[in-house]
């Protein structure tokens, strides 16, 4: 029977109490993403409120555009979304704004656009950095407006929509470079929501890895379990794809799985070879080390390799807590309590 009798049968159990599931949607028990479900739920209330969400590719912008759509009270109007980097040019323009008949020779029909469909709800634009400069302006004039024409019409068209935005370039650095419209960045960061990359709140990792794996329980055959020997792997590797990369690493561990439970030869090569890197620098650095024959000041000595890693830490993360936090398998309150104490010691370095 699969997953039966195994001492390594493990679901990682989560103080519910401490994480926020907003919406079923925005998981995670970190500050930073408390922050971030907390920003979530003040905007919603004002359904009119543009919204730019901020953040790396694969950590959850679009989870969150949609959650602010569901509490608002938009939810039972249209969630519309469109990849600005995904359409060409001149695709993107007519399936925004729409198009009129005989606009163009391959314009046999009216077709509306995306502004239209969503009327009374949620139009969030993704990847809005790769907007060219010319629909820029045609998109700032509508939300200064909310009103439109279609691609050859004539007609103001109005709609009432929200405009959530979502871009995981530096849009400040794109205005410098004249990439962007300036006016068009300050009119869509009314409200900036930053969502962090994986690799800086390592806390979350056990409550998204569970529901991830409810997830594919309910989708699969049956409930879905991982060892703790995998889950570990999981903790300890860095995430450069954030939580994208690691609901599809538990979906592929669900295919080669046996047992419903996912050990660590059914997770990426690359996962299972950087923590087996990181394990043998730990047995090089343990076996340097030896007892003096005269002994040694146990409590000072540690206190000593606390301060060294700490400080290193800090050093190879540019003083940034949480990344530091993360290398040293700890949590920023954890660091935060270790650095107030060994700054009461003189540093002997």
């Amino acid at each position: 029977m699969k997953g039966s009798g195994s001492s390594f049968d493990h679901t990682p159990q989560v103080d519910q109490a401490c994480c926020t599931a907003l919406a079923g949607m925005i998981i995670g028990r970190s500050p930073a993403m408390q922050e971030v479900a907390r920003m979530i739920r003040q905007v919603a209330v004002y359904p009119t409120t543009t919204v730019l969400l901020q953040g790396e590719s694969g950590t959850g912008k679009d989870v969150a555009a949609r959650a602010i759509h569901e509490l608002s009270n938009r939810a039972t109007f249209q969630f519309i979304d469109i990849n600005c980097a995904a359409l060409p040019d001149t695709l993107l323009e007519t399936e925004l704004f729409g198009v009129e008949a005989g606009a163009y020779t391959d314009a046999k029909a009216l077709r509306e656009g995306y502004l239209l469909r969503a009327d009374g709800g949620t139009l969030f634009l993704d990847e809005i950095g790769s907007m060219p400069l010319a629909l820029q302006a045609k998109l700032l004039r509508f939300l200064e407006t909310r009103s439109f024409r279609r691609v050859g019409g004539i007609k103001e068209l109005h709609v009432d929509i929200r405009v959530i935005s979502a871009t995981n370039v530096d849009l400040q650095a794109a205005v410098a470079r004249r990439v962007f419209r300036d006016d068009l960045f300050y009119r869509l960061k009314v409200i900036t929501i930053y969502l962090p990359p994986l690799r800086e709140r390592p806390e979350d990792i056990d409550p998204l890895v569970e529901h991830f794996l409810q997830i594919c329980g309910n989708e699969g055959l049956g409930p879905l379990h991982i060892n703790e020997e995998a889950l570990e792997l999981l903790r300890h590797y860095h995430w450069p794809g954030n939580v994208r990369e690691l609901r599809n690493v538990i979906q592929r561990g669900q295919i080669l799985c046996e047992g419903h439970e996912i050990t660590p030869k059914d997770l990426p090569e690359s996962i299972q070879r950087t923590c087996t890197r990181a394990q043998q620098r730990l047995q090089e650095l343990q076996q340097q080390m030896h007892l003096p024959t005269e002994g040694v000041d146990l409590l000072d000595f540690l206190c000593t390799i606390e301060r060294t890693f700490i400080r290193e830490a800090l050093e190879l993360c540019d003083g940034n807590q949480v990344q530091a936090a993360a290398l040293l398998r700890i949590s920023r309150d954890q660091l935060r309590y270790r650095l107030g104490h060994l700054t009461d010691k003189p540093d002997e370095s």
